[in-house]
């Protein structure tokens, strides 16, 4: 019996990443609950769920290449202002005659061109990323306010709306927040750059003796999450068929909270997109509860920041007690 009992603990792995992911899942289903207990007729309404998912969709998006950020040893705190200003340049390109789709890809672009800047900066002249990144936050954020006269553009073409408008009960913004998980996933598990991304964070000084260029990795997130940041913009302006200046004002700290929450080391070389996710859906959820109990915004800040310091404590005891 005690053979067996072995040889079934050493077919069982746990890691921490495992863990981590276990415990945010269980988190999740226990708030879900709790949002049940208290609204049994609305919480899982179709109209309720829809919303929690087009809410939580922005963050899943950007956090998916927010989370390689943070796995690489790095902080992007532009992803809001960096989607404000794909929103704005979106509104200014169709309300000036550019075809939809063009305008939506242009968009896109000057994101990911945006990203790839930031991270050349910090790996180049090898300048700390929180202050980089905090800079280019003021500068889309800037031409976003520019660009928009400090309001919001409306007079779009109304065909815009098709980006980002439901189907059936099904919402858009919600099929390409799996689609993009999907796809991180499967970078993050499958290939040899985001291996790269991990070693980085991990111990940037012996990866560079690997070979391994850290300029490359870093551009590469930053132009990742860019790139997503900008698309969120083009989505949100579609769904409201407007461009609005100051949209995504609190981007950056979700996706941080999400991806900390699902486990993502703060200093690199640790995280899954997975725990990201179910990070994001509970910090929705979260707030979906909130707004049902009739909290004010400033009290879902501070319930957001306990949450956050209770995760990195979380995450800490996780690290430090369980073993691969």
């Amino acid at each position: 019996m005690s053979n067996q009992a072995s040889a079934l603990n050493r077919g069982i792995k746990f890691t921490a990443d495992g863990v981590q992911n276990l415990t945010i899942f269980c988190i999740f289903l226990m708030a879900c609950v709790v949002g049940f207990i208290l609204e049994p007729k609305l919480f899982f309404s179709p109209s309720n769920v829809t919303s929690i998912l087009v809410s939580a969709s922005s963050v899943i998006i950007v956090a998916s290449a927010v989370t390689l950020v943070l796995i690489s040893g790095n902080l992007n705190l532009s992803v809001g202002g960096t989607g404000a200003m794909g929103a704005v340049l979106f509104g200014l390109m169709t309300r000036a005659g550019v075809p939809i789709v063009l305008a939506a890809l242009l968009a896109v672009v000057l994101g990911l061109l945006a990203g790839m800047l930031c991270g050349f900066i910090i790996a180049q002249f090898k300048l700390p990323s929180f202050i980089v990144s905090l800079a280019f936050r003021y500068i889309t954020r800037g031409i976003a306010l520019v660009g928009a006269g400090g309001a919001v553009i409306f007079g779009l073409p109304a065909g815009i709306s098709k980006i980002g408008m439901t189907i059936g009960s099904i919402p858009l913004p919600a099929v390409y927040a799996i689609a993009v998980v999907l796809v991180f996933v499967w970078i993050q598990n499958k290939t040899v750059f985001a291996s790269t991304a991990y070693a980085v964070g991990a111990n940037e000084p012996a990866a560079h003796l690997s070979g391994i260029s850290n300029r490359k990795v870093v551009m590469s997130v930053f132009a990742m999450s860019g790139m997503l940041a900008a698309f969120v913009g083009v989505v949100i302006t579609s769904r409201f068929t407007a461009a609005d200046s100051g949209i995504l004002s609190t981007l950056d700290n979700d996706c941080i909270i999400a991806a900390v929450l699902g486990g993502t080391d703060i200093n690199g070389g640790r995280g899954t997109v997975f725990g990201m996710l179910m990070g994001a859906l509970f910090i929705v959820v979260l707030t979906n509860i909130m707004n049902m109990l009739g909290m004010t915004t400033y009290t879902q800040d501070m319930v957001k920041g306990v949450v956050l310091i209770g995760a990195i404590l979380l995450n800490n005891i996780i690290r430090k007690h369980v073993r691969i």
